[in-house]
């Protein structure tokens, strides 16, 4: 009999385990939304140091106005549920070619942006709260001549995720552009954030693209990309179209 009992127990734990482990309300995702929450900016005296070793204090020669990365072009933010600890030593700069560190000055900021991803399940359990800032210096310049960018990064400030869950996050950064003049160059770089969020039944992927100017101007170009599409209204065709013969 007491067999029986414990048979019959653990059947019954084992069902309720299966059912919290495969609970489809639970993991289906029912809404992700991004959106920004404050922009702020900083008014240190900032200093352009060269912190890598890898980056040479004297960059290539190259044509007037030419502007180089002198960081990193990609990172991971959060890997597999967890944020990347050493996410100081990433970040991507817009600066003149050729130079020395010592010759752009005038740095402002930094300017930070912070944006905020929340998602929910079936049951409206928050099951990923995650904010982030984007931060970046401006406004660099050599002899009073361009506006660049340094120091840009994306790093997360809260990071919260259920059970059950993962979720991946990476930065691609553009080669920078002058989209100034050769004599006064203005410093131009656009990231992509790249991020997926999976449970066992389901993954949801997603991107947000920022640009970046010399001169402090921000841009979420999502934001705008996803608006115009929603603008866009659906196709009208007559109601007697013509035939066509092949």
């Amino acid at each position: 009999m007491k067999i029986k009992i414990l048979a019959l127990l653990i059947t019954a734990l084992s069902a309720v385990s299966y059912s919290q482990q495969y609970d489809e309300k639970y993991f289906e995702i029912s809404s992700v939304n991004v959106f920004s929450s404050s922009v702020s900016e900083g008014s240190e005296n900032f200093v352009l140091k060269n912190d890598n070793p890898q980056v040479s204090k004297a960059v290539p020669a190259a044509a007037a106005g030419a502007i180089i990365n002198a960081g990193s072009s990609a990172w991971n933010i959060i890997n597999n549920g967890q944020p990347v600890g050493n996410l100081s030593h990433y970040y991507a700069s817009a600066i003149p070619s050729p130079m020395t560190w010592t010759e752009v000055v005038g740095w402002k900021g930094p300017k930070e942006i912070v944006y905020s991803i929340k998602c929910e399940n079936l049951y409206g359990i928050t099951v990923l709260d995650l904010e982030y800032v984007v931060s970046f210096f401006y406004g660099g310049n050599v002899k009073g001549k361009g506006k660049y960018i340094t120091n840009f990064t994306i790093k997360p400030r809260k990071f919260d995720i259920k059970w059950g869950f993962k979720f991946n996050m990476s930065l691609q950064i553009s080669n920078p552009m002058n989209v100034g003049s050769a004599e006064d160059p203005l410093a131009y770089l656009q990231a992509d954030l790249n991020w997926d969020f999976s449970s066992p039944i389901k993954k949801t992927r997603g991107f947000e693209t920022y640009a970046v100017y010399g001169n402090g101007n921000f841009e979420d170009i999502s934001a705008k990309s996803k608006s115009l599409t929603s603008a866009i209204q659906e196709l009208s065709l007559p109601s007697k179209a013509p035939q066509v013969a092949w």
